[in-house]
């Protein structure tokens, strides 16, 4: 077994009492308790490390669960607490966080449960799926999730297409990864294309919501390093009757810079 899985995790069983139902599971000198209060409504999770309690979150409504919630993959299970998914020799906790909304909000916590402790991240991902998965094949998992700066912005959440983030452990800490989003620039074919569906798209749409295929295009090039490039694609594919061109760029640019992660680009 590689060293950095040999960690010991103990689990104990679940309880249920005065409505409030508790998970704990211990990773060494660390026990983790998620609690959910069906009478105050409370979801709960600490962390105490040799009985001393060192982290608590807490908020109305949420539910936390142990591992990644979001992946259906894993179908519920939790394969990344207790092991080192980050590449620097000490164990991690993954827990994730739902505010029980139906479009929002998902989040994922990731601790170092060694000598010190320490949360590395949380990613707020909205009402996106989240995967831990190696994209670059080094042996451990970068973060993959559907960034949704623009949900209800141009068009309702259906229509509000996310942009394909990547975070990777480096320099200590979880950092954008643009050299696994960046894309080659499409051919001048492929933005004929492009250009020709969005143009149909907009005589379709009889709704005030821009086209998805419009909005998925704008995502698509900001999230792979063309932003100039989906400026460019909205000047020339916009109608040219149709008002609000200048309005919907400077809005869509704002939109981006009011994320926490496209920023970095």
């Amino acid at each position: 077994m590689n060293k950095r899985h040999i960690f010991l995790i103990l689990f104990f069983p679940f309880i249920a009492m005065a409505n409030v139902e508790s998970t704990q599971k211990r990773f060494g000198v660390y026990s983790v308790t998620i609690s959910k209060s069906y009478e105050s409504n409370i979801a709960k999770v600490v962390i105490k490390k040799r009985g001393q309690k060192i982290f608590e979150e807490s908020d109305i409504g949420d539910y936390y669960y142990f591992g990644n919630n979001f992946d259906e993959r894993v179908e519920g299970k939790d394969p990344y607490s207790g092991r080192n998914i980050t590449g620097n020799g000490t164990p991690n906790l993954v827990i994730s966080r739902w505010n029980g909304g139906a479009h929002c909000c998902h989040f994922l916590h990731i601790f170092e449960l060694g000598k010190n402790f320490r949360k590395i991240i949380t990613v707020e991902a909205y009402s996106s799926w989240v995967r831990l998965i190696d994209l670059d094949h080094d042996s451990f998992p970068e973060i993959e999730f559907s960034d949704g700066p623009i949900d209800y912005v141009f068009a309702s959440f259906a229509g509000s297409p996310g942009g394909r983030t990547i975070l990777k452990f480096q320099n200590n800490q979880y950092e954008l990864a643009t050299n696994l989003m960046k894309k080659p620039i499409p051919s001048e074919k492929q933005i004929r294309l492009l250009k020709r569906k969005i143009t149909t798209a907009f005589k379709k749409e009889e709704s005030p919501d821009l086209p998805y295929e419009f909005l998925n295009t704008m995502m698509d090039f900001s999230y792979s390093g063309h932003f100039d490039l989906a400026l460019k694609i909205a000047d020339e594919a916009w109608p040219t009757k149709k008002p609000g061109l200048a309005k919907f760029k400077e809005e869509f640019a704002q939109a981006l810079r009011s994320s926490a992660y496209w920023k970095s680009f």
